[in-house]
Order: structure tokens, then C-alpha cells, then sequence
């Protein structure tokens, strides 16, 4: 005898009633968005070129937004409640001009690149299934020519932030010669954030390029990629701790 099980609706009826406790409208709604999107992609979107790729991407890079504005909200609210002080806005700054948003376009390339290497691995199953992914459409070395190049977006991204904001600073606290301990700690982290965002980025973007020497050809070395691309986004993840 089976395990009854429920059934997707119902599941994402749940999931929808859950998100009335997600704190903060913006961040509510962007759960609202997620779980539909996710419906939309399971029945509608999933054989549309590029739509397919895109929502997947969309829906993991906006996971860091999501939970940030999330725990902004409760911190905002007991700041507020302790000082008795109205609450104050939704920071656009913490979107947009944070390593949050380096976290971001380096996820939404990197899931970019990963969704089309499975492409690859899958393109005579999604033929037969009438499903038109990039590499059904164009062909696999098209194929993993944009996954090439959304693994380099995704490395750019990765080592920006340190590369942008650490690293000058950190150059500038050694020619001052200030405050000793100061600078070795603000060297040692610049330095572990960037060996990270490299060793993440460089794995995802070397094994895509081994994808591209065999124009997408060799299905298994297209398994190896998407399997170590996890690593990839594992250190790039660990970089912006």
C-alpha cells in the first residue's frame, strides 16, 4: 500500500498561505512571485527557448534578495519598536549597491550557465519531447558557446566585489602603514574573499570552456561540468560570508 501523497496544487496552495508569515511586503511578494513562477514553469514555461533558463536563474538569485530584505524587516521592526521610532523605508542600497549585488548577477550567470550545460546532457530527450532548449534550437556548440560566456559573467561577477572594493583598500592601509593589526586583518580578509570568488568562479568557467573545446559534443564531460559547477557556486557563495 502507497503513502498518499499531496498533491502539487495543494502544495503550492500551502506554500502560498506561507508566505503570509514572510516578513516585509516586498519580500512577501517576491515568495508570491517565486511560487508562481515555479507553477508557470512546470506547466507552461519549461519547453520555451530561454524562458526556461531564465526563470530558473531568476528564481535562485532572488533568494539572497529575498531573505535580505526578509531579516531587514524584522531588525527594522525591533529597532523601531525599542526606540519608539517610525520605520524607516525599504534600503535600495542594500539591492543595489552592496556585494549583494555582485552575490546576485554571479548567481544568475552561473545558474544561467549550469541550466544550459544540462541542456546539453539532455538535448536528445528534450528533442524527442518536442521541448526547444537552446541546444535542441541552435545546436550544442551554439549552446555551449553562451554557457562559455555566461560562466566568465559569472566569474567577473564573483571577483568584483573584492576586486572593486577590497583590494584598493586594503593597498592603500598598506602604503599608509596604519594601524598594524587593522590592516592585516582587512589584507586577510580581502585576500580570502578573492582566492574564493577565483577558485569558484575559474572551476565553473574552466570546466565550461572544456564544454566548448568539444562544441558541447561530449556528454559526459558536460555532466562533469554541471556536477563540479556546484563546487563553483559552493566557493562562490563562501566568498561573501
Amino acid at each position: 500500500m502507497t503513502a498518499p501523497t499531496l498533491s502539487p496544487k495543494y502544495l503550492y496552495a500551502i506554500l502560498l498561505l506561507s508566505s503570509a508569515f514572510v516578513p516585509g511586503t516586498i519580500s512577501r511578494l517576491m515568495v508570491i512571485g517565486g511560487a508562481i513562477t515555479t507553477y508557470l514553469y512546470t506547466v507552461h514555461l519549461k519547453p520555451k527557448t530561454w524562458i526556461k533558463n531564465i526563470s530558473c536563474a531568476a528564481l535562485v538569485a532572488m533568494s539572497p534578495i529575498t531573505s535580505g530584505l526578509a531579516a531587514w524587516n524584522v531588525l527594522r521592526d525591533g529597532t523601531a519598536a525599542a526606540t519608539n521610532a517610525s520605520a524607516s523605508s525599504v534600503p535600495f542600497a542594500l539591492i543595489f549597491n552592496s556585494p549583494l549585488s555582485y552575490l546576485d548577477l554571479s548567481l544568475f550567470a552561473g545558474i544561467m550557465c549550469r541550466e544550459i550545460l544540462m541542456d546539453i546532457t539532455d538535448c536528445e530527450g528534450d528533442a524527442k519531447a518536442g521541448i526547444q532548449t537552446l541546444p535542441v534550437k541552435y545546436g550544442k556548440e551554439m549552446a555551449s558557446r553562451v554557457a562559455f560566456g555566461w560562466s566568465l559573467v559569472a566569474f567577473a561577477a564573483a571577483c568584483g566585489e573584492s576586486l572593486v572594493k577590497w583590494v584598493p583598500m586594503g593597498i592603500s592601509r598598506l602604503m599608509s602603514m596604519s594601524s598594524g593589526a587593522d590592516t592585516m586583518s582587512l589584507t586577510v580578509a580581502s585576500a580570502r574573499k578573492l582566492v574564493l570568488s577565483i577558485l569558484g568562479g575559474g572551476l565553473f568557467a574552466q570546466k565550461t570552456y572544456k564544454v566548448l573545446r568539444t562544441k558541447g559534443d561530449d556528454v559526459i564531460l558536460a555532466e562533469t561540468a554541471v556536477r563540479d559547477g556546484l563546487l563553483g557556486v559552493l566557493l562562490v557563495l563562501a566568498s561573501f560570508v
